[in-house]
This record gives structure tokens, C-alpha cells and sequence, in this order.
């Protein structure tokens, strides 16, 4: 049994926008997101084209769902099938966010994805009275004033808050769970529609005669450890509630670990035409370090081959003498270890990652390469001005106009779909 006595109880909602794709697709077109029959699809012009949202009715009637097919779609002339617009779902989030900012300070908001965040309510009862009540009234303001409904889970952690969402609040509109609650609320849920347990894992469990959470919860924990390590572990005290995570997360704190940045490519690539690729993604992320004014000590690449090829994707990564957010060394440090790839087949996918992020006051002038490298970090420093002003397809580099460049593509999507 877990003594809940000791464990914290914060009050913490977790706030999901239901659709919210095909929702503010509906909203915009002055239609009811509840009722109306629409998806968004990446390309609809593309009968392959995945759906990355598909209304509450549709889901119901049709059973379309988020990563069904366009093809999977029946002509029926009701429904509403619209390209992405990830701009307008941005511009959405952010209004959103700010809303929630109206009720709790900025550290008290934590966003998960573009569409669902954690508001911890500590402190704001005597505002706004209990964190049902604040559940109430921001449900109520963000559907006067975007038209979006949303589902509420409140809990006294981040991960009950979660649980309880996706178990019944996304039914009822909002729900609580306390610790006490866990039995009656959590326990009968199939394990398949927990929070983090995917098919894999559900099927590992069901061999273990676990079917539910209570199963996972009423388990032994010392043959959890041994089957499944730290993850076992985590499962266990995830059934009975258990969530030792920070509350308030310092978003600066988490910038600093580092960022990455990758890309799928539309066709198998061969191997000569892969470096134009990486060049390309470290100038992002140089850019993207120079914007927060920090360096990079360790830089990694990992790529996959065509699904054709049948084999396995390299990763590997080198620390850096010398901290940088120069694109060139970037890129110099990706083919070395590039070359240590030795590349037999074609390659699908591409990913760079920097880590290990300092201050930039930190770079240090080597004697050789230093003035190159102070040229080098200017001309970038200009370069990101011009994409500020004119965008990121005003200056680029001459080898993403050949086949092999996907700078132009990208520079007319946000996350990997069009605006």
C-alpha cells in the first residue's frame, strides 16, 4: 500500500482541446466543432495523405481517426476534408496560452503539445475559488473566446491530472481524481488506454495476466523490476498515482540540455546527396542557438535507410573542443562522423542534434581558426537578421537548389506541413 499521507497533493489541471485541428477548422468556417463532419488531412490531394485531425463525429460515425488514410475517407458529401494549416493552429495555441496566463503566472503553465497543457492552481484559491471552479471558468472563456471546447482533468499530480482527462473528462467535460478515487476511477481502465503503455508494452503485460490497472497495480513489484528495470518500476507506481515529478518546470532550464532538429525526406536519398541535407539542418540549429545566445559543446547525427534496405540506422556523436554555433563546424563535425558511417544503401531519414548548450560568452578564440570563425559567426548573425525580416526562403545556400535541397520546401511549412 502507498502512504498518500506523504506524498504531494497539489491542485493541477490538465487542459486538452478537443480536435483541436478539426475544431478550429470548423470554428473558422462558422460551424459547429461537435457536429460537424471534418478532417484535415496533410495534402488532400494525396489520396496516401495522413489525417492529423478528424472531428468528434467523425471519429463516432465513421471511426476515422488521427493517422487514418486520406483513401480511408468515405465520399460522403457531408464531410469536410481541408488541408493543414499550422500557422492558424499556432497562432490558436498561443492565444490559448495566453488566456491561461490570465488565471496563473507563466511557471505555472506548463505546455505539453500545441493542443494540451498542465495550469497548476496552488495559491489561487482565494482568486478564483476551488480548481473545479477554475477548471469551470477557463473551460467557459476559451470556448467564449475561440469558440473551442476543451476537456479538463484535475488532479493532485500532474500524471492523475492526465489519467483522469483521458479516462473520463474527454466524455464528461471535466473530471477529478484524488488519490482516494484512484480504485473506484482508474483502476477498472484496460491497460491499453493508459497514459504511456502503447501495443507493445499491452501485449508484454497481457502475458502477464494483466489486463486492467488494477492488475498492474495489484502486481508484484519486485517481478516488475525484474522484467522490465526502471520502466517496470515507473508502470507500478504509475497504476497507484505515484508521480515525484517536478511540478513547476523552468523552460530556460530545459533549453539549455539542448535541441535537435531532423527531417523525413520524401525520397530514398543516395549517398553523395545526404551532406547537402545535414548543411542544411545545422544552419538551423546554429541559427536557433545564436538566437538564444548559446554555444554547443557536443554535436550528434543519426540517420535511418529506406525501409527497403533492411538494416540498421547509425547514430553517433563527438564532444567539441571548443564550444560553437557556427553552421560550418557543425557541418564539419556531421561528415566526420558521417564518414564513419561507411553508407551501403539509401537513407530516409536525417537527424542532428546539438547538446551540452553554454553561454556563447563561453567561446573561446582559437589562434588558427578563431578570426575565420568570428567572420564566420557574424555572417551568420546577419543572415538570421535577413530570414527575420524576409524570411527563411530570402538567403540560403546554392547546394539546396539542387535535387537533393529541401531548405525551399520547408522554409513554406511549420511542422513539416504547409501554413
Amino acid at each position: 500500500m502507498i502512504d498518500y499521507s506523504k506524498l504531494p497533493h497539489n491542485r493541477v489541471l490538465c487542459i486538452d482541446m478537443k480536435s483541436f485541428y478539426a475544431s478550429v477548422e470548423a470554428v473558422n468556417q462558422g460551424l459547429d466543432p461537435l457536429t460537424t463532419l471534418l478532417a484535415v488531412v496533410g495534402d488532400k490531394n494525396r489520396p496516401g495523405s495522413v489525417v492529423l485531425a478528424a472531428s468528434p463525429v467523425l471519429k463516432k460515425e465513421f471511426g476515422i481517426r488521427t493517422g487514418s488514410r486520406l483513401y480511408e475517407i468515405p465520399p460522403d458529401p457531408r464531410i469536410r476534408i481541408v488541408n493543414a494549416r499550422m500557422g492558424l493552429y499556432l497562432d490558436t495555441s498561443m492565444q490559448i496560452t495566453n488566456l491561461l496566463n490570465q488565471y496563473a503566472p507563466k511557471e505555472a503553465i506548463h505546455t505539453y503539445s500545441v493542443d494540451e497543457s498542465w495550469v497548476i492552481c496552488d495559491g489561487l484559491e482565494q482568486i478564483f475559488g476551488s480548481a473545479r471552479d477554475i477548471a469551470r471558468l477557463i473551460q467557459e472563456d476559451i470556448k467564449l473566446q475561440t469558440g473551442l471546447p476543451c476537456a479538463i482533468g484535475i488532479g493532485p499530480n500532474k500524471l492523475l491530472a492526465k489519467m483522469v482527462l483521458d479516462i473520463h473528462a474527454k466524455k464528461k467535460g471535466i473530471a477529478e481524481c484524488k488519490y482516494e478515487d484512484i480504485p473506484k476511477l482508474l483502476w477498472p481502465t484496460p491497460i491499453e488506454d493508459v497514459w504511456g503503455i502503447g501495443h507493445r508494452m499491452k501485449r508484454n503485460l497481457n502475458r502477464m495476466g494483466i489486463y486492467i490497472l488494477e492488475d498492474l497495480a495489484k502486481c508484484s513489484l519486485a517481478k516488475l523490476k525484474q522484467k522490465y528495470g526502471v520502466m517496470g518500476e515507473q508502470l507500478y507506481y504509475h497504476a497507484w498515482g505515484v508521480d515525484l515529478s517536478p511540478i513547476f518546470v523552468d523552460p530556460s532550464a530545459e533549453m539549455r540540455k539542448g535541441f535537435s532538429n531532423g527531417i523525413t525526406l520524401m525520397r530514398d536519398y543516395n549517398k553523395d546527396e545526404v551532406p547537402t541535407v545535414i548543411y542544411e539542418i545545422t544552419d538551423h540549429l546554429a541559427s536557433r542557438m545564436r538566437e538564444i545566445n548559446a554555444a554547443c559543446r557536443t554535436v550528434s547525427l543519426s540517420f535511418g535507410y529506406s525501409k527497403h534496405e533492411l538494416k540498421k540506422g547509425f547514430s553517433r556523436s563527438f564532444t567539441l573542443p571548443e564550444a560553437t554555433n557556427v553552421s560550418k563546424r557543425l557541418y564539419d563535425t556531421c561528415i566526420a562522423l558521417y564518414s564513419q558511417a561507411n553508407v551501403m544503401g539509401k537513407i530516409r531519414t536525417v537527424h542532428v542534434a546539438v547538446s551540452n548548450l553554454v553561454s556563447d560568452d563561453a567561446i573561446q578564440l582559437d589562434l588558427f581558426s578563431g578570426p575565420q570563425d568570428e567572420k564566420l559567426r557574424l555572417l551568420g548573425s546577419a543572415i538570421d537578421a535577413i530570414h527575420a525580416r524576409f524570411g527563411g526562403a530570402s538567403v540560403f545556400r546554392a547546394c539546396s537548389l539542387t535535387d537533393a535541397g529541401t531548405h525551399l520546401g520547408r522554409t513554406q511549412k511549420i511542422g513539416g506541413h504547409f501554413q
